[in-house]
């Protein structure tokens, strides 16, 4: 977590205690982004790099604490306790602005919509190129990764089997049917936390929440599985034409509502049929619609400090307010 102060570039105290337990981490990076590295720097890149998505164009990197100089983040090939994205090398709109949106998205979803999220940094390469840095929640404080398993694992769907869409070809009902599955004892309360999650990702336009940026992890403490911290959230919109906001189908079997058929965008008669699907009683599923309209002002005031530039922001707070309007929209009248 990072306090969003755009003219300041020091972490705050909970980010030391949080992302770093308490090491006074520099907030600056030692290496240069990719497209200003030296010959030295691009080939140990390329040796580190694993590429991976806005959906799949953009590079995550591993990073650890130095162990020559703890308050130094280095690239390392094994033992990451940190993934970074710099600027995704890719043509789209507003690019330089990817790890600013990433980390106000985050940030949204914590501070304001009080959703489990991946502790998270805005940060500066040394050539003063922005990135976005997080803290892995699956490696253990004595480095050993947990047990974790991304949805399309659960569902056993892989490119070989299922082409190269396979993040895509599916719906977020079916992702319910297989929490259902796998967690049983604890359904209610981590299909609610999914159902607001789909929700959240809706409001902010993020047209990437595939199957693999959900996750299943055992916690340590139980040794019980849950749904991991939300992670990889951000607006799409802002740099690519996302469609209907949403990664994959709301609904299965194609199914359509009235509302949706009547007017072709999600609104909140799809969403009132998509938790009934869950199971979630409806009152919560009334309750959740109403909560996700609102916080405007928590969430105008978050945005005005975030690192985003002034353009981005007033794009930001206008695709906020076109979701804000669909999902307060029902063709039933059921509102």
């Amino acid at each position: 977590m990072r306090e969003l102060k755009r003219a300041k570039h020091d972490f705050c105290p909970k980010c030391f205690a949080e992302l770093f337990d308490g090491v006074l981490v520099k907030s600056q990076l030692a290496f240069a982004a990719p497209a200003q590295a030296t010959i030295p720097e691009v080939e140990n890149f390329i040796r580190l790099t694993q590429k991976i998505s806005i959906s799949g164009v953009q590079e995550k990197f591993s990073l650890a604490l130095s162990t020559e100089e703890p308050t130094r983040l280095e690239l390392v090939v094994r033992g990451g306790t940190f993934l970074l994205k710099p600027v995704p090398p890719a043509n789209f709109a507003q690019v330089q602005g990817v790890p600013a949106n990433e980390h106000f998205t985050m940030q949204l979803a914590r501070q304001v919509f009080k959703l489990p999220t991946a502790a998270c940094a805005y940060m500066h390469m040394a050539d003063g190129s922005p990135a976005y840095l997080t803290r892995r929640f699956d490696v253990g404080a004595d480095g050993r990764h947990l047990a974790q398993e991304d949805f399309a694992q659960l569902a056993q769907r892989t490119a070989q089997e299922h082409g190269q869409n396979y993040k895509y070809d599916f719906s977020y009902e079916e992702i319910g049917g297989l929490l259902k599955q796998y967690l049983p004892a604890n359904y209610l309360p981590e299909a609610t936390f999914f159902f607001r999650l789909t929700l959240f990702n809706y409001l902010v336009s993020n047209g990437d929440a595939h199957l693999k940026n959900f996750s299943l992890h055992r916690r340590t403490a139980t040794g019980e599985y849950h749904l991991t911290p939300a992670y990889d959230l951000l607006n799409t919109s802002l740099h690519v034409q996302d469609g209907n906001g949403l990664a994959l189908d709301l609904l299965a079997d194609g199914y359509e509502t009235l509302s949706f058929i009547a007017n072709g965008y999600l609104a909140y008669d799809d969403f009132l049929e998509f938790g009934t699907r869950l199971g979630l009683p409806p009152s919560r599923v009334r309750r959740l619609l109403a909560d996700v309209v609102g916080h405007e002002a928590a969430t105008a005031l978050l945005l005005e400090k975030s690192f985003l530039p002034a353009e981005l922001r007033q794009q930001y707070a206008a695709s906020l307010a076109a979701r804000r309007q669909r999902l307060r929209y029902s063709l039933a009248g059921a509102v």
